[in-house]
């Protein structure tokens, strides 16, 4: 993400408040644009449903769909997403842009396939109508895409066409409930969730477009090229889906407990633990906005210079100067970002024990609420450790990070659901998020002790070829015109765009 944050950042050079105000919308827009995307449609459908009277079940069916393909979307898809985006990266480092769209239509072909499988597997013997079935399973089809497409999306830098096309498709999905529910004769849930589906097929369809421009569309690329990825870098894989598995797990628990509510015979979820843990982790989108258009850009302005010292043969003082820098710049940013959110969570504690209260939840819940703040708090703060020790390609120290984070989730969240009863909702999210960002601060902090042996010494002197089953594959697939771009020559450009 550091190039969208370098793109995003040369709009604040605009001195005026219209400037900023600009540079900030785009920065949340690209940031979080999915999240805010589901939001504004999601609740666009549930007023549209409370003005006609459509309350009960319809409307329970409806959200639970939505969440449940929201939740397991990211779920399935994040070790996908995270060893796409290293292909990817190396594919635009070396200048090979002829596979990049291809590994689209390749990633989502198995993407998409994993998910009708799985989907398949949990609607086999529910009750809903088949009708609604396919229709969940339509838009949960669609979100892999879309977490799979937003992998280039960073790459294309046209971020005006981008919140068009998300604007786009939630007016279009608005709309089109108002339609449906007007004048078919469809089921309510089956009206909102055919409005979505095509709400967000038009912003699947409108981002492939951009990606297709910007890369173009070869022909003749190779579309599994991507795969032997998975076998040098299985622990991306697993670093990224622990980590959203712990994410969610404290949900998926509280679900099976004394909260959690049956739908349609088919959805089990917690309604009001699910509403408190979405206003809390709104709580963090500063963070996120702020840790790409600052933070990232920052550090990867003093990472590149360090590591070209290193790589152009740069003396002994140079490297270690650019060394200090980069450290200082990494604890300053870090401790800046801190101090930042720190201040949103703050405000989001004191207006959300209002706008709660004043909504109807219980004091109790209002509790929870404050708890889940700061186990957001943690969880950002984690993820920016998690992201920045990616880059140092640390990749055993970042999947213990994710590997601590899910296993703290798993057993404090069950010892909550047999033990701790509802009292302890939320705290156990907040004990895991801040135990497991003490120790990626001490990883962290390990790996700045130790840079210079760490970036020097402990990488591999010879490059080690896998020759598993996926890499087997790809070259009886491409024979000879298969290339391994981690072996590949840097200068390779006659294919750039």
């Amino acid at each position: 993400m550091a190039g969208v944050g370098f793109e995003l950042k040369k709009l604040f050079t605009a001195r005026t408040a219209a400037g900023h105000i600009k540079a900030y919308s785009y920065s949340a827009i690209i940031t979080a644009g999915p999240f805010a995307l589901m939001t504004s449609m999601v609740l666009a459908v549930q007023s549209l449903f409370a003005y006609y009277g459509i309350e009960g079940e319809a409307s329970q069916v409806f959200v639970a769909s939505v969440v449940y393909a929201f939740v397991f979307s990211q779920i399935l898809s994040a070790g996908f997403i995270m060893v796409l985006t290293r292909y990817l990266a190396d594919s635009l480092s070396l200048g090979r842009f002829e596979n990049v769209t291809a590994s689209l239509f390749g990633m989502g072909a198995i993407i998409t396939a994993l998910g009708a499988v799985a989907a398949g597997i949990f609607f086999w013997d529910k009750p809903l109508p088949l009708l609604t079935k396919w229709l969940g399973y339509l838009f949960f089809a669609e979100l892999l895409l879309a977490w799979t497409e937003s992998v280039y999306l960073s790459a294309v830098k046209r971020y005006s066409r981008l919140l068009i096309s998300y604007l786009t498709g939630v007016l279009v999905s608005i709309f089109l409930v108002w339609i449906f529910l007007t004048q078919t004769s469809l089921q309510p849930e089956q009206s909102g969730l055919l409005a979505m589906d095509i709400g967000m097929g038009l912003i699947n369809l409108l981002f492939l477009l951009h990606i297709t421009s910007y890369f173009g569309l070869n022909k003749g690329g190779q579309n599994f090229a991507f795969l032997p990825y998975f076998e040098r870098h299985w622990r991306l894989f697993l670093t990224a889906t622990c980590y959203m598995l712990g994410l969610f797990l404290p949900n998926i628990i509280i679900w099976q407990g004394d909260w959690g509510v049956m739908v349609g015979g088919t959805y089990l979820y917690s309604p009001i633990y699910d509403v408190v843990t979405f206003y809390a982790f709104l709580s963090i989108l500063p963070l996120m906005t702020m840790f790409v258009v600052t933070v990232e850009t920052n550090f990867y302005e003093r990472y590149a210079h360090y590591f070209a010292y290193i790589t152009q043969k740069g003396n002994f003082r140079e490297i270690d100067d650019a060394r200090k820098d980069l450290l200082h710049t990494l604890w300053f940013e870090l401790r800046h970002i801190t101090e930042f959110q720190l201040v949103f969570t703050l405000v989001a504690l004191a207006v959300g024990n209002y706008l709660l209260s004043w909504s109807g939840i219980t004091y109790n819940q209002v509790n929870m609420y404050n708890v889940l703040l700061f186990g957001a708090f943690f969880t950002g703060l984690l993820q920016l450790v998690y992201i920045l020790l990616v880059y140092f390609d640390y990749q055993k120290s970042v999947l213990s990070l994710s590997a601590v984070f899910f296993l703290s989730n798993l057993l404090l969240g069950l010892w909550g659901l047999y033990y701790g009863g509802s009292y302890s909702y939320g705290f156990t999210f907040f004990l895991a998020a801040a135990l497991s960002f003490i120790w990626a601060f001490v990883k962290l902090n390990h790996f700045a002790q130790r840079i210079n042996y760490l970036v020097f010494c402990s990488q591999p002197v010879f490059y080690r070829s896998t020759s598993g089953i996926l890499t087997r594959f790809t070259l009886w697939l491409y024979g000879d015109k298969y290339v391994n771009l981690e072996t590949a020559r840097s200068d390779n450009h006659e294919n750039k765009p």
